[in-house]
């Protein structure tokens, strides 16, 4: 019959363990590595808290309450996390808009074939006319991953918001030059072969992508 209760008391203390733990999963917003690293962090903090009300005496049960009280409400410890996940996940989508750039942009280039070099700087803004946009969204992006990683011991670092923003700034750009080119590619008549079609498919993809994006940073942010 001991046996037993102990059996339930463990079972009790694990149930509340679990349930902290999955009300933390549930606000935290982020990149699901950094998400499940930071929750097995606090997991085995937890455990080794409930280990140690325990040796002080108290019940299971209680041991496991003492360890939730010291580490406070999920929505503290969220609250708490939110920085350090809303700059690994700029940092991600980052890295995947600086891969995608040069991957969609070749087609267009491609595409419009133009060169720069016989017929002049107009002759390419004329085929590429989002090229200042995709200026000032490198610029953003090498500024935001500068001041987010290593660097940040000799620049100034820029805050989790101010990087959520920077990230939905960059979406936006990316929307507003893949929408602008293919609107001009439809808008000219010009017959939608595999490579017009390719490029058009990209563009398409990242501004679905981007979009995504958007609603993702502007949610952690908290607007």
């Amino acid at each position: 019959m001991a046996g037993r209760d102990v059996t339930a008391d463990a079972g009790t203390r694990d149930a509340q363990l679990d349930a902290y733990l999955a009300e933390l999963a549930v606000r935290m917003r982020g990149p699901r590595r950094c998400r499940q690293a930071i929750l097995t962090e606090l997991a085995d903090g937890l455990a080794e808290a409930t280990r140690d009300h325990r040796a002080a005496g108290l019940t299971p049960q209680h041991a496991a309450a003492a360890a939730i009280a010291r580490f406070g409400t999920p929505r503290a410890v969220a609250d708490g996390f939110a920085g350090e996940l809303a700059t690994a996940y700029t940092r991600r989508t980052m890295a995947w808009f600086l891969a995608t750039g040069p991957l969609v942009g070749v087609w267009w280039l491609l595409l419009g074939h133009p060169d720069p070099g016989r017929d002049g700087v107009m002759a390419l803004l004329a085929a590429v006319p989002v090229i200042p946009l995709i200026a000032v969204a490198i610029v953003t992006l090498g500024g935001t991953l500068a001041t987010t990683g290593r660097l940040m011991r000799w620049l100034p670092e820029t805050r989790p918001r101010q990087a959520l923003a920077a990230t939905v700034a960059i979406a936006v750009l990316c929307i507003a030059g893949d929408v602008t080119m293919v609107t001009m590619l439809v808008a000219s008549g010009v017959p939608i072969r595999l490579l017009a079609a390719i490029a058009v498919a990209g563009s398409l993809t990242r501004v679905g992508c981007s979009a995504v994006v958007v609603r993702h940073a502007a949610r952690m942010r908290g607007d």
